[in-house]
C-alpha cells in the first residue's frame, strides 16, 4: 500500500508538470537557438539602430564643407508725426564658405567614424556572448534530457520488476527485508528521475530566456549529447597570442583610445582661427516694392581664442549700384549708404569668455591615459580568461577519458548482473545496484561531455573565432564517438530486452 501511494505521488508530480505544457512545439537544434536568440536580443537590435546616428552625424560634419546659402529680406517703414514718409525693402541672397577651420571639421568626421567602428563592434561582442550563453544553456537542457530518458527506460523495468517482486511475495519466494531493500532502490532511482525531471524544466525555461522565447513554446531538441557529437583531443599548438589580437574587445578598445586621441587633437587646436568667406547679392529700393537697384560685396569671418579670451573679426565690403541703401552693421545697427563702395570692420574680444577649455584639455588627458592603461589590463585579462579556457578545456577531456573507462567497467558489471539476474543467480534489489551505478556512471558521462563542449565555446568565445575554427567538436547525427554510443551502434544493451520479457 505504501509503495502504491508512493508511485502515485511521483505520477501526480509529473502530470502537474505535464498540464502546464503548451501545444506549441518546436524543434531545435545548435543552429537554430543561435539563430533565435541572435534575431530576438533587444540589445542587438538597439545597438544596430544607433548606427544610423553616427551616419548622420558624419553628414552634418560632411555638409560643413559646403557653402552655406541663405535668402534674407529686410523691410522698413516709417510714418511719423511731422516727419515725411520713408520706406525701404532689401532682398538678397547670401553665401558663406568655411575656407579654413584648424582641421577641427575633419577630426569630427573622423571621431564620428571612429564611433561607428565602435558600435560595430558592440554589436560583435554583444552577438559572441550571447551566441555563447545561448549554447550553454541548450547543451545543459541536452544533457538533462538525455539523462532523463535513459531514467524513464530504466523506470519502465523497475515497474517490471516491482510487479514481479510483488507476486513472489505473495507466493512467500522473497522475505521481508528483500522487499524493502528492493523498495529503498526503486525510490532511489525515483529520486533521480524526479530530479532529472526538474532539472529538464529548469534548463528549459533558462534556455528560452536566452532566446527571449514565450514561455508557453515547448521546446524539443533534435540533438543528442552523447550521439551527435564528435569530440577531438584538444592541441597544444594554439597561439594565443596571435588570435587575441583579432579580439572583438582589444578592436574596440583600440579604437577607443584612436577615438579620444582625435578628440584631443580638437581641444588642443582651440587656439587655431576658423576663416569664414561670404558674399552676397540682391537688390534694394528706397520705396515700396518692387526692389530694382542692385546691390553686392563680400565678407571675410574670423574667429580665434587665446586662452580663455575669445575674438571674432570680420571685414565687408559692398557696392551700391543706385538709389540710397541700409547697411546692417551688427551691434550698431543699420547705417544709410549712397550709391558707390562702402565697407565696414568690426572686432569683438571677449574677455574670460572661455574659462572651462583648460578644464577640457586636461578631462580630455585624462580619459586618453586612462583608455591605455585599461588597454594594458584588458589584454592580460583576456589572455588569463583564455588560458583558464584551455586549462578546463584539458581538464574535461581527462574527465571524459576516466568517465569513458567508468562507464564501461559499470556497464560490464550490468551486464554480467543483468544475465545472472535472467538465470535467477541474482535477486532483484541487487541488479538494482548495479543499474544505479551505470546510471551514475552515465551521468558522470553526460557531465564530461558537456563540460568538455562549453570549454570549446569558451575558448572558441575568448580566442574570437567561431567554434568550427578550432576543430574540437563537431556534430554529425548519430556520428557520435562517445563510448555510449559506440556500444549502442554494436548492440550492447540488447540484452535487456530479453530481461524485460521474462
Amino acid at each position: 500500500m505504501k509503495l502504491n501511494f508512493i508511485f502515485l505521488l511521483f505520477c501526480f508530480t509529473i502530470s502537474i508538470y505535464s498540464l502546464e505544457d503548451s501545444s506549441e512545439v518546436l524543434y531545435v537544434d545548435s543552429s537554430d537557438i543561435e539563430e533565435i536568440a541572435i534575431t530576438n536580443s533587444v540589445i542587438l537590435h538597439s545597438i544596430s539602430d544607433r548606427r544610423g546616428i553616427f551616419k548622420m552625424i558624419s553628414a552634418e560634419k560632411w555638409r560643413n564643407y559646403l557653402p552655406r546659402v541663405g535668402i534674407s529680406y529686410f523691410g522698413l517703414k516709417n510714418t511719423n508725426i511731422n516727419q515725411p514718409d520713408s520706406q525701404y525693402n532689401d532682398i538678397r541672397i547670401q553665401l558663406n564658405q568655411l575656407v579654413y577651420d584648424g582641421g577641427e571639421n575633419f577630426h569630427e568626421i573622423e571621431s564620428a567614424r571612429l564611433q561607428e567602428l565602435l558600435n560595430n563592434q558592440d554589436w560583435t561582442i554583444a552577438k559572441n556572448k550571447i551566441s555563447l550563453e545561448v549554447q550553454k544553456a541548450y547543451l545543459k537542457f541536452l544533457s538533462n534530457k538525455f539523462k532523463y530518458n535513459m531514467l524513464s527506460k530504466t523506470m519502465e523495468r523497475i515497474n517490471k520488476l516491482q510487479i514481479d517482486s510483488e507476486l513472489e511475495g505473495k507466493s512467500g519466494f522473497n522475505t521481508e527485508l528483500e522487499r524493502l531493500e528492493l523498495e529503498s532502490k526503486i525510490r532511489e532511482i525515483e529520486l533521480m528521475s524526479l530530479k532529472a525531471f526538474s532539472s529538464i524544466r529548469l534548463t528549459e525555461i533558462d534556455l528560452k530566456k536566452q532566446m527571449n522565447l514565450q514561455l508557453n513554446v515547448k521546446l524539443v531538441p533534435k540533438d543528442s549529447i552523447l550521439e551527435d557529437y564528435i569530440l577531438f583531443q584538444p592541441s597544444e599548438l594554439i597561439n594565443i597570442s596571435e588570435y587575441l589580437l583579432k579580439k572583438p574587445e582589444l578592436k574596440k578598445s583600440k579604437l577607443a583610445i584612436e577615438n579620444l586621441r582625435t578628440r584631443q587633437e580638437i581641444l588642443d587646436s582651440y587656439w587655431k582661427p576658423k576663416v569664414i568667406f561670404g558674399g552676397y547679392y540682391g537688390k534694394n529700393i528706397n520705396g515700396p516694392l518692387p526692389v530694382q537697384n542692385d546691390v553686392f560685396g563680400f565678407n571675410i569671418g574670423l574667429q580665434t581664442q587665446l586662452g580663455s579670451t575669445t575674438n571674432q573679426s570680420s571685414l565687408n565690403s559692398g557696392v551700391q549700384t543706385d538709389g540710397t541703401g541700409i547697411q546692417r552693421i551688427p551691434g550698431y545697427g543699420p547705417q544709410f549708404v549712397g550709391k558707390g563702395e562702402n565697407a565696414f570692420n568690426s572686432s569683438n574680444f571677449n574677455l574670460f569668455d572661455d574659462l572651462s577649455y583648460s578644464r577640457k584639455i586636461y578631462e580630455g588627458q585624462i580619459s586618453l591615459s586612462d583608455a591605455i592603461r585599461n588597454q594594458r589590463n584588458l589584454e592580460i585579462t583576456l589572455e588569463a580568461e583564455t588560458y583558464k579556457s584551455l586549462e578546463k578545456l584539458n581538464e574535461s577531456w581527462q574527465v571524459i577519458r576516466i568517465s569513458n573507462a567508468k562507464f564501461y567497467q559499470n556497464a560490464e558489471a550490468w551486464k554480467s548482473a543483468m544475465l545472472k539476474f535472467e538465470r535467477g543467480f541474482m535477486k532483484s534489489s541487487e541488479l538494482l545496484n548495479f543499474e544505479s551505478e551505470l546510471l551514475k556512471s552515465l551521468d558522470d558521462l553526460c557531465l564530461g561531455y558537456s563540460s568538455y563542449i562549453e570549454a570549446t565555446y569558451e575558448l572558441a568565445f575568448n580566442l574570437g573565432v567561431s567554434n568550427d575554427d578550432l576543430l574540437l567538436v563537431r556534430k554529425e547525427k548519430s556520428k557520435g564517438n562517445s563510448i555510449f554510443n559506440e556500444l549502442i551502434k554494436v548492440g550492447y544493451f540488447e540484452i535487456s530486452n530479453k530481461v524485460d520479457k521474462k
